[in-house]
């Protein structure tokens, strides 16, 4: 991708201002607070936009620091991209009461949308970090040889965890952390209420089973007391007992009953003959009293036998209550004791499947287990990535620094902890024992090399007064690095020597002037 032209309407300093830049090297020319600044800010906010901070920090913001005090309304301007063949036209103001953006594609009038992502397409889905980080560069001026060095390593150590564009390894770590913090609130609320639930039916099985021993407690006296209830009779002989006792009874009744009758009517009869018919006078009276005598033992044998008939029919009454008093109680507790029993076993099969649920996962466990996986496999990935990535940049910062230094300066070097050196061809320098120039050329090395390795789309290299500490002879080495690479470039300077070598060396660039 190449900017084609650049035009601020209202921005900073700068207002009505075009620039039509060339696929090559294009030297933007001013004296300090000129807007060289302002421009390369200007570029990148029609890349990310500009947002407005909040509080104490909106005072000293990009926004605040780059709005117009003229017309502040008008707040922005227009930027022409080439990429795949075709031109877009991004259009953006940037005025917090009347932001609006527009992206057009001018070959074929198809207008785009730039929330939806195709603008970052067109730019490759670079983010505003990488960006920073490679291709727009600007000077090191409050940096100190000490403090450069630090800068390196600090850059090589956050380069490792910048990683590719399109995967942000990091954002999707935080984001699969959020989700799995999610679901693991679900899998605990849900082993929490199971665990509550297997609390309860075990309190219900408990309570249950103490009924259970009390019922078998129970059963267990009234069998203790079964012969008792029932005078010591077995249920099927005791019935029989009493029934054949009360019909001896009965029988015993009649007999003695007849043998009265018979007796009296005997007795009158033999005194009725003896009196009248063999003339024996009182004689013949006998008989009749001793018939009385045998009726009235009779009748009163009888009368025993009554009350003794009567008491056994209550002793039978009695016998048969208890007996079926006995039956009822027993079966109330048989009863009662398989309905506790059936309610226990349906609690303890109701446990058994709670059991079955907490050692089963569930479909948040799942998700968990997957997202663990998830993360524990990108950080492997990640680990052997950035490995990866972080040795093919160390190996294209050394072909770079090799061709910008003439050759003197052939291979980085660098450990885990990002300790650097450079190899020459007699030995190995630390970066604490190299001028502030040959820094300045590392540093250049590796934002160039790690511009080629994460950016998918190549984007144009906005270099922002960043040759100050170069003397002449590196100024020239890079100057031919740059147009070899054949990337568009727009220098930012207030140095005319930029000008002069490229004039010098016939290098073709193009020149603006604010």
């Amino acid at each position: 991708m190449i900017i084609k032209k650049v035009r601020i309407r209202n921005f900073g300093k700068i207002s009505d201002t075009t620039l039509e830049l060339s696929p090559g090297i294009n030297v933007l020319y001013g004296e300090n607070e000129s807007g060289k600044t302002t421009v390369h800010t200007f570029i990148k906010s029609m890349f990310f936009g500009l947002p407005r901070g909040r509080g104490k920090a909106a005072k000293t913001d990009s926004y605040s620091i780059y709005e117009p005090w003229e017309n502040p309304t008008v707040y922005g301007g227009s930027i022409w991209l080439e990429s795949q063949n075709k031109l877009f036209r991004l259009t953006r103001n940037f005025h917090k009461t009347s932001q609006t953006e527009e992206l057009l594609c001018e070959t074929d009038g198809e207008i785009l949308d730039v929330q939806q992502g195709d603008l970052s397409v067109i730019l490759g889905g670079v983010s505003e970090v990488v960006y920073e980080n490679t291709v727009s560069v600007a000077q090191l001026k409050s940096v100190t040889g000490p403090d450069l060095v630090k800068e390196l390593q600090n850059y090589m150590a956050s380069y490792q965890g910048t990683g590719d564009h399109a995967i942000d390894l990091g954002r999707t770590m935080q984001m699969l952390k959020m989700s799995r913090k999610g679901y693991q609130v679900q899998a605990d609320r849900r082993q929490k209420d199971i665990d509550n639930e297997k609390n309860k039916l075990i309190a219900n099985m408990s309570f249950i089973k103490k009924e259970l021993e009390n019922l078998r407690e129970q059963n267990d006296g009234n069998l203790k007391t079964r012969q008792d209830m029932l005078m010591g009779l077995d249920e099927n002989k005791g019935e029989r007992f009493f029934e054949e006792r009360t019909e001896e009874l009965l029988q015993e009744k009649r007999t003695s009953f007849l043998l009265m009758i018979g007796a009296l009517v005997l007795g009158i009869g033999i005194g009725a003959i003896l009196s009248f018919v063999l003339e024996l006078g009182l004689f013949g009276l006998i008989p009749p009293v001793i018939a009385f005598a045998a009726a009235v033992l009779l009748y009163r044998k009888n009368r025993r036998l009554d009350q003794e008939y009567k008491r056994y029919r209550r002793l039978k009454a009695k016998w048969t209550q208890k007996r079926e008093k006995f039956k009822w109680n027993q079966d109330s507790i048989r009863k009662a004791y398989m309905e506790k029993y059936t309610a226990f076993e349906n609690l303890a099969e109701e446990y058994q499947e709670y059991d079955r649920l907490s050692m089963v996962p569930g479909a948040a466990e799942k998700e968990v287990d997957a997202l663990n996986l998830a993360m524990e496999t990108i950080e492997k990935l990640s680990g052997n990535r950035n490995h990866m990535m972080g040795e093919a940049l160390r190996r294209r910062t050394s072909q770079i620094l090799g061709e910008i230094t003439g050759g003197r300066y052939t291979e980085v070097l660098m450990d885990d902890d990002f300790h650097m050196k450079v190899n020459t061809e007699e030995r190995i320098i630390g970066l604490g024992g190299l001028s502030r120039g040959t820094l300045e050329q590392i540093y250049f090395s590796l934002r160039m090399a790690a511009g080629e390795l994460l950016l998918e789309e190549p984007l144009p290299v906005i270099l922002d007064d960043v040759f100050g500490m170069y003397d002449e002879e590196r100024l020239t080495s890079v100057l031919h690095w740059l147009y070899k690479e054949q990337k568009q470039i727009i220098i930012s300077t207030c140095h005319r020597r930029e000008e002069e070598i490229l004039q010098k060396e016939n290098i073709p660039y193009q020149r603006f002037s604010l």
